[in-house]
């Protein structure tokens, strides 16, 4: 799930460039980092930062600031090595891990993993103060599982305007693959009255790797992050790990070709789509927002030549 409404959000600091490779482990960094919340002479991989940085200490901004989403991420993380064994770093081009902007307080960090079961599971926390809160998350299964991606995008801009998309989002429509996959969720999903809501056709097309089941929130403070969103996060999270775990692997190749295809066309769709790219280009050049979509967001989507106004 790309990032969804989001307004101009600035970064502070300073940035750093690495070398990995994609299929390897390996992992160098060029040149020191320091940034305001802690110091880095080298960053490894994924788990490194994890078990170093997270939960954050406090935000960027300042510790009145709450990281209001901190919790879904570390609980994300906790759920992830709990259910699943080994969980591998996905590596990550040195750039793309973490930046930071001149104009304010804000730092946007990602991380990447992988399992026996997903090829992808990706998240990236955005902390600009009260500016901006964001966790977005999306794990991508192997194609040798059909499932939808678990799509992830909760935002927070100042007190009074929190947007929250949480999804099984569908390859397919049909609605046997409907009911095979998602139906079931509606159980969940009507426990929490805040999250019916729908979202704007602004961007996206909801018939179009979205389910009818899209827990969409849009609250004008932050109480029902706690209340509400994090229990039925919760609960989808769970229901998500319980479903590909009772999901026999299918690994005729035609069906893993069918599977890679229909994911691909997920990333490019999404990344044709994405507010955020904007946002990027604003404060990171048109060169990063480009690799940042392409290459860690969506990499099995590819840039699209938009005509000149």
């Amino acid at each position: 799930m790309a990032f969804i409404g989001i307004p101009c959000v600035s970064f502070l600091g300073t940035g750093y460039h690495g070398e990995c490779s994609r299929r390897g482990l390996s992992f160098t960094i060029r040149s020191s980092v320091h940034v305001g919340f802690v110091r880095m002479a080298h960053i490894a991989d994924s788990t490194h930062r994890e078990m170093e940085h997270l939960p954050y200490g406090q935000s960027i901004a300042g510790p009145e600031f709450p990281l209001v989403f901190m919790p879904f991420i570390t609980h994300q993380n906790e759920v992830m090595r709990r259910e699943f064994d080994p969980v591998e770093d996905v590596p990550v081009d040195g750039d793309l891990i973490f930046q930071s902007s001149t104009k304010k307080s804000a730092r946007i960090e990602s991380w990447c993993y992988r399992t026996k079961e997903f090829r992808k599971i990706r998240s990236t926390y955005i902390d600009a103060g009260l500016a901006a809160q964001v966790f977005n998350s999306v794990w991508y299964p192997e194609p040798e599982y059909d499932l939808p991606l678990l799509g992830i995008d909760f935002l927070s801009f100042g007190k009074k305007r929190v947007l929250c998309v949480l999804d099984f989002q569908p390859l397919r429509q049909d609605p046997g693959y409907m009911k095979r996959y998602v139906d079931d969720l509606a159980g969940i999903k009507e426990k929490y009255p805040g999250l019916a809501g729908q979202m704007t056709a602004r961007f996206y097309d909801e018939n179009k790797f979205f389910s009818k089941q899209l827990a969409f929130g849009r609250f004008e403070d932050t109480d029902p992050i706690m209340k509400e969103l994090f229990p039925a996060y919760k609960e989808y999270l769970q229901h998500y790990i319980q479903l590909i775990k009772s999901t026999p692997p299918n690994k005729d190749p035609a069906f893993v070709r069918d599977v890679h295809r229909l994911q691909a066309e997920y990333d490019q769709y999404s990344a044709e789509r994405d507010p955020a790219v904007g946002l990027f280009s604003t404060y990171f050049g048109q060169e990063w927002a480009e690799k940042f979509t392409h290459e860690f967001l969506f990499e099995h989507s590819t840039p699209v030549n938009k005509p000149a106004e």
